[in-house]
């Protein structure tokens, strides 16, 4: 940790980093692997254990992950802050890859690092229903018309929470 002491983990910084997670994670771009501390646990969808380490998610993950684009959609975003230098975040994920959308509800957890960056040190994935395939359209605009509409129930679903 620097001599000097840093401000405390705000939403703010939590949020930009989330968007730059985010990016890197759209266009399939090897510096999403990055975002990761090297000890960090996962619960994905494509796993049916827990994922301990980067290195062991990346060797899993990125033979099907780089250079391959996707649309990410991050809905009802919740952060927490966990002290000065640790973060939660909440949020339901809208993934579009190829003729495939998939739902999930996700959780990460941030550490602020002592260079100053936030790296996930957990993540967990959980379904929400089975991934869909998407009908084939003999237009762009009629896909991107049930798109929008199933994005607008899923952002309905969200602001009216969970039930309790």
């Amino acid at each position: 940790m620097n001599a000097e002491r840093r401000k405390p983990l705000t939403e703010e910084e939590v949020v930009s980093n989330m968007k730059a997670w985010q990016e890197a994670y759209e266009s399939g771009s090897p510096k999403f692997f990055d975002f990761f501390d090297h000890s960090v646990s996962l619960f994905t969808l494509s796993s049916p254990t827990r994922v301990d380490g980067r290195d062991v998610y990346r060797r899993g993950f990125e033979q099907f992950f780089l250079n391959t684009k996707r649309n990410s959609q991050i809905l009802s975003p919740e952060v927490r802050l966990l002290g000065e230098d640790a973060a939660m975040m909440t949020f339901h994920n809208r993934i579009l890859s190829g003729n495939v959308a998939t739902n999930i509800r996700g959780s990460v957890v941030f550490i602020r690092d002592n260079a100053g960056a936030l790296k996930c040190v957990h993540m967990h994935n959980s379904p929400l229903g089975q991934p869909t395939a998407l009908p084939t359209f003999a237009d762009a605009a009629s896909a991107m018309n049930i798109s929008v509409l199933e994005e607008r129930v899923a952002s309905a679903s969200a602001m009216t929470g969970t039930p309790k």
